[in-house]
């Protein structure tokens, strides 16, 4: 305000060099970040390619012109991180953290330097202060699970997974993890079909898809299975979203028990999800999974899906062969997966 006024009192001419002034100012900081940003771009570049040898300089050359440069620190530290470099990476990951700065993505740094030098402890209680400060962050939480995972803290792990997918439902390692432990060491195939099916629709096309799809295959024919289903469904311990699941699947449950294939297995799935409706359960206990299926059922799409699923690893030849018979229908399925984002709502968790 006292700068308006000192303008507004001065003469024609003193008006006219205030404002010169105060436009050159405005030039001269467009001109110094133009630099910065040229040179920033260059340095994420070269390690977006792996260069890293000069991606470093690069970044070394813009921190020389501008210390305080966010970005380029925590670019810098990642890649400290990917060199092994763990020491310089931690010392650089504090600064960052302890002055406020870079965030989430500045703790992910830090507790990767952390866990690759093994100082376990120190990760625990970096994950414990971020996620105090970010208690809906799927990052930390992932990040944090994995840090017990590698310390062969199964139970500490998934306690941090089952946390991140209730309190940031989109963000799918939590449902990675979570699918794995289920499958690999408790064998809980009720939670590997929920989870897996929920990651593969927020991850469709990553390195973990293709080892989800098998497990998924595994965990309905291992859980259909007569003496399973029987036995599992009558858990005392289920809770209401858990009996509304194996109630409608009980009902058509017969068809996949006699011969489990690709066809039977969608038959069953089409079923449950006419029944989930026609029942209300989405009304008791709502899943929007169910809500994705019946959308690919009113728009025809719902074989395909289920062919992209479970096809290869239910029959891999079968599976060319419907691929061969049906182009149209895989063609309009990956038009719908690359033109719709599938988000999981907030609330729907019922481990």
């Amino acid at each position: 305000m006292s700068l308006i006024l000192l303008i507004y009192f001065q003469t024609d001419n003193m008006k006219k060099f205030v404002f010169t002034t105060l436009l050159f100012t405005s030039f001269s900081c467009f001109v110094w970040a133009q630099p910065n940003a040229a040179l920033y771009q260059t340095a994420r570049n070269y390690m977006l390619s792996g260069d890293f040898d000069n991606a470093i300089k690069s970044y070394n050359d813009l921190l020389k012109q501008n210390p305080d440069y966010e970005e380029a620190l925590m670019d810098y530290c990642y890649i400290l991180v990917l060199q092994k470099q763990y020491d310089k990476a931690i010392s650089l990951g504090k600064q960052l953290v302890d002055h406020g700065k870079g965030g989430i993505q500045a703790l992910q740094t830090l507790g990767l330097a952390y866990k690759g030098k093994g100082v376990f402890k120190e990760a625990e209680q970096l994950y414990i202060n971020g996620i105090a400060k970010f208690p809906t962050s799927g990052v930390l939480y992932n990040e944090f699970g994995e840090c017990f995972a590698m310390q062969n803290k199964m139970p500490e792990a998934i306690i941090q997974w089952e946390r991140g997918i209730k309190n940031d439902p989109n963000y799918s390692n939590n449902y990675y993890n979570a699918a794995m432990y289920y499958s690999k060491i408790q064998q809980d195939w009720f939670w590997v079909i929920q989870y897996g099916e929920v990651f593969l629709n927020l991850e469709s096309f990553s390195d973990h898809t293709k080892a989800i799809k098998s497990k998924l295959y595994e965990a309905y024919s291992k859980l259909l299975s007569t003496n399973t289903f029987e036995q599992k469904a009558a858990a005392p311990d289920n809770n209401a979203f858990q009996k509304a699941w194996y109630k409608n699947i009980g009902r058509s449950v017969a068809m996949v028990q006699k011969e489990m294939n690709i066809d039977n297995l969608t038959a069953l799935r089409t079923r449950f999800v006419l029944d989930w409706f026609a029942n209300k359960d989405q009304e008791n206990t709502p899943f929007h999974l169910f809500e994705h299926w019946q959308f690919l059922l009113k728009e025809g799409l719902f074989d395909a899906y289920n062919q992209w699923i479970f096809g290869e690893a239910a029959n891999k030849n079968l599976f060319e062969v419907w691929s061969d018979a049906h182009g149209r229908e895989i063609l309009f399925f990956k038009e719908f997966q690359h033109s719709k984002i599938y988000k999981q709502p907030t609330g729907e968790y019922y481990k």
